[in-house]
C-alpha cells in the first residue's frame, strides 16, 4: 500500500471529503488519480463530498483537542520552524528574535498546518500559500508603490 493510500485509509468521510475538496488539486496528477479512485472505493462523489462537508458534526465538537478551525479535524501537524520573518514586528519577542539573529542564534516557533485540508493555523514566517487573486491585489500594490518612489 501506497503512503498516500496509507494516510487516506486513517481519515473517515468527513475528512476524507475535507481532503478531496481542498488538497487533491496540491498532488501530482497519478497521485491524484490513485486518490481519485480511492474515493470511488470510499463511494465518495461529488455531491456526497458536498453534503458531507455542509453537515460536517465535527463542528459542534466542545473537547480539548487542538482542531482546524476550518474542517474540525484533530489531525494537525506541528513542525518547529527557524523564525525569519521577524522585522517590523512590535514587542519584546520581535526585538528578541532580531537580536538573537545579529547574533548568529536562531528562534524556533511553530508552524502549525492541518493535515487533512491544509489550512494554517500558525504561519510564524507568513509562508502560506496566497489566492491568485490576492497575489495579484499585492502585484498591483507593489506596482503602484514602485510608482510613487519614481
Amino acid at each position: 500500500m501506497s503512503r498516500v493510500k496509507d494516510f487516506l485509509v486513517g481519515l473517515d468521510d468527513y475528512e476524507l471529503a475535507y481532503f478531496a475538496k481542498f488538497k487533491l488539486l496540491t498532488y501530482m496528477k497519478v497521485t491524484q488519480m490513485e486518490i481519485k479512485e480511492y474515493l470511488v472505493e470510499r463511494n465518495l462523489n461529488e455531491s456526497k463530498i458536498d453534503r458531507l462537508i455542509s453537515e460536517n458534526p465535527k463542528s459542534k465538537l466542545n473537547d480539548d483537542r487542538e482542531r482546524c478551525p476550518r474542517c474540525y479535524s484533530d489531525k494537525i501537524r506541528k513542525d518547529k520552524v527557524e523564525w525569519t520573518n521577524t522585522s517590523g514586528g512590535i514587542g519584546i519577542e520581535d526585538e528578541v528574535a532580531t537580536w538573537d539573529g545579529f547574533g548568529g542564534r536562531a528562534t524556533y516557533k511553530n508552524e502549525v498546518i492541518c493535515n487533512v485540508c491544509g489550512f494554517w493555523l500558525e504561519d510564524p514566517n507568513q509562508e502560506k500559500p496566497l489566492p491568485t487573486s490576492k497575489k495579484a491585489l499585492y502585484g498591483l500594490w507593489d506596482f503602484v508603490l514602485e510608482m510613487l518612489r519614481i
